[in-house]
């Protein structure tokens, strides 16, 4: 279901985006609004789930996965159905992403992990034993040019 937004409210998302952890009074001075009027758009904006959570951003490979790469995965009818799959490939710890996607794959996950040998043993090791899984092609990372939260 779509809603329909002003001009006011896509500002405070746009600013929200760029630095969730302003304050409302910084927040309403940018915008040239009253900081009570901010107030209530963003407890409206959350109430009707245009805003689903604030969060972080990290550094990844300050956590010590600087390694990402995107994993393409074709879906074999038979002992699982593909949303299914998809949801137990997502509750692996390196997937940060999974997408049921249409086109020549089905599946599309993102994973992060310490390097690119533990994201191919990810791959050959777990999911290509996983039912429900034909075939693979991994696509390494070698720069994010733009990664949003």
């Amino acid at each position: 279901m779509q809603v329909e937004l002003d001009e006011k409210d896509h500002k405070i998302i746009q600013e929200l985006t760029e630095n969730a952890e302003q304050s409302i009074s910084s927040l309403a001075e940018k915008i040239k609004m009253p900081r009570t009027t901010v107030q209530e758009r963003i407890k409206r904006l959350k109430q009707i789930g245009v805003i689903k959570k604030f969060t972080i951003q990290v550094d990844h490979a300050k956590l010590g996965k600087p390694s990402t790469a995107f994993v393409l995965i074709s879906f074999e009818q038979g002992a699982t159905s593909q949303k299914r799959l998809a949801e137990e490939i997502a509750k692996l710890p390196e997937v940060i992403e999974a997408h049921v996607i249409t086109g020549e794959w089905d599946i599309i996950v993102k994973v992060r992990s310490e390097s690119m040998q533990t994201i191919g043993s990810l791959v050959v090791d777990k999911l290509r034993n996983m039912p429900g899984v034909g075939k693979t092609i991994t696509c390494v990372s070698l720069a994010a040019v733009k990664e949003t939260v």
